[in-house]
């Protein structure tokens, strides 16, 4: 049934942070302010990145290796 959870019956409700308005504003802030630096970063080969999908203790010795570098 739509708006309701097939799961466990109670009514969907959408946070303010999940409209759709809201997403595309969050795309595009991140299109116009973080993804330049991202680049810039890259560019110059300081752009140090963490695969953040792998168990708590693969990423925390990923960025201790990383810092371990400095």
């Amino acid at each position: 049934v739509e708006g309701v959870c097939d799961k466990c019956g109670n009514g969907i409700v959408i946070r303010e942070d999940d409209k759709p308005e809201t997403v595309k504003n969050r795309l595009k802030i991140y299109h116009d302010q973080t993804q330049p630096l991202i680049d810039y970063y890259k560019k110059e080969d300081v752009l140090r990145t963490v695969d953040g999908t792998q168990s708590m203790d693969t990423v925390f010795e990923a960025i201790v290796a990383i810092l371990g570098d400095e």
